[in-house]
């Protein structure tokens, strides 16, 4: 495949090192900008790897995180304080680059999970930047998500009588306050996608098949940023930035942008239910909630030719051809 851009690229904005992935077969096209989740859990081999159809129609453009992926730097992690703040002037930074390089007036910006949050922190402050903003697996309100899941958890558990995910369930208890005991919010993270509540169907219920694949980080990452992925992973999650814990029911009820949210039915990691509540009150220009029957927290990569067709057809105004 011909890519007018395909590359990986260092940048410098404000004293600042950015690290982003590019591609397109025009660089006139919209530009997609993806915020990964985790926090910590950069995404640009996925993107790459089940997404780029969509170069065809857009100039797709992942970054990792200060903290995530190639960005991941254990001498600054030792000093390094990640915050809500920092987070949402490095976006912009990355936006003011990207629309200078591609002379565009505003960018169309996709939140994937964590970055479904820092997507919203977006959106509120510059709205000007922003043509439409898309939720993948969106954050709404984190106390009563954690709540849900982890009741979900229990209640599969008990159904398929798995004893030794009960017993270590039951110890963790319910979060309080939207934290585990001990920071075990990872712990009952792989039991939800043990039960079907993160990854469904044939990518979910085995550590074997769990999607994406290692080969597929490989194009993207070398093998030292493969051996930090966990790593920057737990970091970001111990830093304030993995402690913030949205109410957007509360603080988030209007947006002056078009607002998109695709949705897994099975995603208990971010709950399919509690997002289309939280849109269903929300005011701004357009919305448009789309669930997909056969996905859990990454309908992106799950069934990403569905995903792509309606993202450039909903969100782009475009058509893809195979």
């Amino acid at each position: 495949m011909k890519y007018q851009i395909d590359v990986s690229e260092k940048i410098n904005v404000k004293n600042n090192d950015y690290y982003i992935r590019i591609r397109t077969k025009d660089e006139n096209n919209p530009v997609v900008l993806f915020l990964h989740g985790g926090c910590g859990a950069a995404d640009r081999p996925f993107i790459m790897k089940w997404n780029s159809q969509l170069a065809d129609v857009a100039t797709l453009v992942c970054w990792d995180q200060r903290g995530a992926g190639i960005a991941y730097n254990s001498k600054t992690a030792k000093y390094e304080v990640l915050t809500k703040e920092l987070y949402v002037d490095d976006l912009n930074n990355v936006i003011q680059y990207l629309k200078e390089r591609f002379h565009k007036d505003k960018i169309i910006l996709v939140g994937h999970s964590f970055g479904s949050e820092l997507g919203v922190w977006y959106v509120q402050k510059h709205p000007e930047n922003v043509e439409s903003y898309v939720g993948i697996g969106q954050v709404v309100d984190a106390v009563k998500n954690e709540q849900m899941s982890f009741d979900y958890t229990l209640r599969e558990a008990k159904r398929k009588n798995d004893k030794k995910a009960i017993k270590v369930l039951l110890e963790i208890g319910p979060p309080i306050n939207g934290f585990y005991k001990d920071d075990k919010m990872l712990v009952q993270r792989n039991y939800l996608n043990k039960f079907g509540g993160i990854l469904y169907g044939k990518y979910g219920n085995s550590i074997i098949n769990t999607l994406p694949k290692i080969p597929c980080m490989f194009k993207e990452y070398s093998l030292m940023t493969m051996l930090n992925y966990v790593k920057a992973n737990v970091y970001c999650l111990l830093q304030p930035i993995g402690q913030e814990k949205v109410d957007f029911f509360k603080d988030v009820k209007s947006l002056d942008v078009p607002v998109y949210l695709f949705m897994g039915k099975f995603d208990y990691n971010t709950v399919h239910d509690l997002a289309k509540e939280w849109l269903d009150g929300l005011n701004v220009p357009y919305k448009k909630f789309i669930s997909f029957d056969k996905s859990g927290h990454t309908p992106q990569w799950e069934e990403s030719e569905k995903f792509n067709l309606i993202f450039a057809k909903e969100v782009l105004k475009a058509e893809l051809k195979f």
